[in-house]
C-alpha cells in the first residue's frame, strides 16, 4: 500500500458482559492449534506466558476444546465476511474516482 493512501480497517470483537473475543484471543487460539502448546502460541505473539495463561487458563499440552474450535471457526468466518463487506463498501465510496470528486469540491 502506498504511504498515506486512504484505507479501511475493520476489527471484529464479540462482546459479553465481562469478556471479549477479538483478534488477540483468536490469534492465541490459532497458535495453540498450530503449536499444541500455550507457550509456543504466546512466544509467536511476543506475549508473556503468564498473560496467555490468564487468557486460556489451561496447562500442559494445550489443545482446543470442541467448543473453542467451533467458536474460533465461526469467528474466522464472520471476520472474513465482515472484511469482504467492508472492502466492497470502501471501494464503492472511497475509490480513486470518488476521492478525486471530493478533492475538486469547494469548501
Amino acid at each position: 500500500m502506498a504511504e498515506g493512501k486512504l484505507h479501511c480497517k475493520v476489527t471484529l470483537c464479540l462482546m459479553g458482559d465481562k469478556r471479549a473475543f477479538g483478534p488477540g484471543v483468536a490469534e492465541l487460539l490459532e497458535g495453540v492449534r498450530r503449536h499444541g502448546s500455550l507457550q509456543g502460541a504466546a512466544r509467536d505473539m511476543a506475549m508473556s506466558y503468564s498473560k496467555a495463561w490468564t487468557v486460556m487458563r489451561n496447562g500442559g499440552r494445550s489443545v482446543l476444546t470442541k467448543q473453542a474450535d467451533i467458536i474460533l471457526a465461526r469467528y474466522e468466518e464472520m471476520n472474513e465476511a465482515l472484511h469482504d463487506v467492508a472492502d466492497r463498501q470502501f471501494r464503492q465510496w472511497f475509490n480513486d474516482e470518488e476521492l478525486q470528486k471530493l478533492q475538486k469540491m469547494e469548501g
